[in-house]
């Protein structure tokens, strides 16, 4: 077997891991995150994925939160797929010096700092998941520090 080939095994094999990998922790995902199917590829064998697989979208990893048969026109970045997709990041602290840069959908718990649009803000109330932009006019949630 040469180099090549059993590179091409052992990155199948590593697929087939993660792809059934559903208890690995966010911080563990993202320590791998290159290792994980691009959506919509990875589905078992009766074409769903998981709930709590791991899947990349654009770049961003997200953790299927109920079984679900990925649709062309339903990526996990989509409008309304929050209840099925959610994205995942802990690579921030959360703190004042260590935002969290803000996705759309994204859990957003009391007391996080989080970045978004060169500005930093503090999340007041828990949005899960969070579909409003910080910064959102007459919305409580979120309050605007300076840095």
């Amino acid at each position: 077997m040469d180099k090549l080939e059993m590179a091409r095994e052992t990155r199948a094999a590593l697929l087939a891991f993660v792809s059934g990998a559903t208890a690995l922790t966010d911080a563990q995902a993202l320590s791998m995150a290159s290792t994980f199917p691009v959506w919509p590829e990875g589905v078992g064998e009766n074409g769903q994925y998981a709930e709590g697989q791991v899947v990349q979208d654009e770049g961003q990893l997200y953790r299927v939160m109920q079984p679900v048969v990925p649709q062309s026109h339903q990526p996990p970045h989509g409008e309304g797929m929050l209840a099925v997709y959610r994205p995942i990041e802990v690579e921030h602290a959360g703190t004042i010096d260590d935002p969290i840069p803000w996705v759309y959908g994204m859990d957003c718990h009391t007391g996080e700092y989080f970045s978004y649009e060169g500005k930093l803000y503090l999340c007041k109330g828990d949005m899960i998941p969070c579909t409003w932009t910080p910064g959102t006019e007459g919305l409580w949630q979120w309050e605007e520090v300076e840095a």
